[in-house]
């Protein structure tokens, strides 16, 4: 059984300003490079057998500063990277409240939503859940730390928890928890969610 340790990157400046960061390529902010360190604390007792990260540059430089206390080999796979958000990459919060009928009706599509141009939460899980399926195959039995992005992780959460994505639904998740997914016999499953870093 492969078992994956789930978390978000740390802290940009674009996550402080309340700004859809989807694929672009942002850095941590100092406060993020912090949080890394402090986690790299926190998880040194944890034996893991190696790193997964996305491509992009907050969760690569995240597992960086985490693998300098844990000295891992690293891997990295652009499916576990944040969802494209397309035309809306780079809106505020407050730009999209501007435009409340139309994102109204997108969150109303579960996992169907889908912002112009961009991908839908549909594909962001099949992605997720191929690049562990693979890497499982490929490292059967190992307990693996995965930095990935906040949207990779609610798709992964609701869909193991049977939710729907829908906007009346509880997100299952807390920000910078860790969670447990659990690959058995080619099937994911969730483990434990909301456990401390």
């Amino acid at each position: 059984m492969t078992t994956f340790f789930c978390m978000r990157h740390g802290l940009t400046e674009w996550n402080r300003d309340k700004r859809i960061q989807g694929q672009s390529n942002t850095d941590l902010c100092d406060e993020g490079r912090e949080m890394a360190r402090t986690w790299a604390e926190s998880l040194a007792d944890n034996h893991f057998d190696c790193i997964l990260t996305s491509d992009l540059k907050r969760a690569v430089e995240t597992a960086e500063i985490i693998n300098e206390k844990l000295g891992l080999p690293m891997h990295t796979d652009p499916r576990l990277s944040e969802q494209d958000w397309g035309e809306w990459t780079g809106l505020s919060k407050s730009d999209l409240e501007g435009m409340r009928k139309l994102v109204k009706t997108q969150e109303y599509q579960g996992f169907a939503f889908q912002p112009p141009s961009g991908e839908s939460r549909d594909d962001v899980l099949m992605r997720a859940c191929d690049a562990f399926l693979d890497f499982s195959v490929e490292n059967p039995s190992a307990k693996v730390l995965v930095v990935t992005h906040n949207g990779v992780l609610k798709c992964l959460t609701y869909a193991l928890s049977g939710l729907d994505f829908m906007p009346d639904e509880q997100c299952p998740i807390k920000p910078y928890h860790m969670h447990r997914i659990e690959i058995f016999e080619n099937e994911l499953a969730l483990g434990e969610i909301n456990m401390e870093l």
